[in-house]
């Protein structure tokens, strides 16, 4: 009952359209629309902008702007059938260099009108590989409206739609980069270590290696025995490639710890400046835990500083002297 009211329904609609004239003067089997705006209305896929690098060694993600630019159709006595949009668009990335590998699968855009776009995002690790620009290609698979035929007669109308897969490779272009490689170094290694059994002051330095910049770099100090506790004094910076930034570190180490060299554990989190992404990375700062013992050379050096002034006061002593002795004798 509901489904023969239900085909009534559509069988109105398609005679009010007839009436209305939409597919008044087709015959039937004939097109709506003649094949010259077939060739003018259909998908035009571009790559519009890309962003991100591929850093050398780690999964790094580039995100791909996919446009559609074809124009959609103006005519007012068509119906809105949508040639020019791309349906179904399954997008596959593909490098002919081994060293540049795809780990994501084909990403899928879904349906795109005419002067739309979508962001795709892919990742790939690049290893072995000098760094600089290197191509890629963006394959697109998608299906497209290419043919609204009117069957049928007056009383009975009706459409067939008929679609056509097609398939559009995009070259595109990334650069492979080193990417923010932060370090971390204690600064007068001889002279900047931890005491046992009481607060230490320890200062570190943060240099950026790579050849990206390093966004609100933070460093965190994780307590790790002999270390028992860690004051952390760090603010955010900003690290551009080849620039340092000093810290400083309030320590308390056990006053039963052995005295050798340990590993402090530390955590660096910073953004790159590609697509903000935020990043942490495990590390380790070396220190040396416990008394220094003087060195011999200090010694030698003291010893040898207090015999040159001893020296040049003998010097300036025995000047003295003469100086006294010529006065005299002039003055007899």
């Amino acid at each position: 009952m509901n489904s023969g009211h239900s085909s009534c329904l559509c069988c109105l609609a398609l005679i009010m359209l007839i009436s209305s004239g939409t597919f008044s003067g087709l015959a039937q089997g004939e097109d709506l629309v003649d094949g010259e705006s077939h060739a003018r209305e259909r998908p035009d896929l571009v790559i519009a902008s890309i962003s991100g690098n591929l850093e050398l060694g780690r999964p790094s993600s580039i995100f791909v702007v996919l446009e559609n630019r074809a124009v959609p159709s103006a005519q007012e006595d068509e119906m809105d059938m949508r040639r020019e949009a791309a349906r179904s668009i399954s997008a596959q990335l593909i490098s002919s260099d081994e060293r540049i590998r795809i780990l994501s699968q084909p990403q899928f855009g879904g349906l795109l009108d005419g002067g739309e776009n979508t962001t795709l995002q892919f990742t790939a690790l690049a290893e072995g590989i000098p760094l600089g620009l290197y191509p890629l290609e963006l394959r697109c698979n998608f299906s497209w409206l290419s043919e609204v035929t009117a069957t049928g007669s007056e009383t009975a109308p009706g459409l067939f739609f008929e679609y056509m897969a097609a398939s559009q490779d995009l070259p595109l272009q990334v650069e492979i980069v080193m990417g923010p490689r932060v370090e971390i170094e204690v600064q007068d290694e001889w002279l900047n270590y931890a005491a046992t059994g009481k607060e230490s002051l320890l200062w570190l330095t943060l240099t950026n290696r790579g050849d990206e910049p390093a966004l609100d770099l933070q460093l965190q100090v994780r307590p790790s025995p002999p270390i028992l506790m860690v004051e952390n004094g760090w603010t955010r910076v900003n690290l551009s490639p080849g620039q340092s930034t000093e810290g400083r570190l309030s320590l308390f180490a056990d006053e039963n710890a052995s005295s050798r060299y340990y590993a402090l554990p530390c955590l660096i989190s910073y953004r790159d400046a590609a697509v903000q992404e935020l990043r942490r990375e495990e590390s380790a700062a070396v220190i040396y835990v416990g008394q220094r013992p003087t060195p011999a050379w200090i010694y030698l050096a003291g010893a040898a500083v207090a015999g040159i002034l001893l020296l040049l006061a003998r010097l300036v002593l025995e000047k003295s002297r003469r100086s006294r002795r010529r006065f005299r004798i002039v003055k007899s």
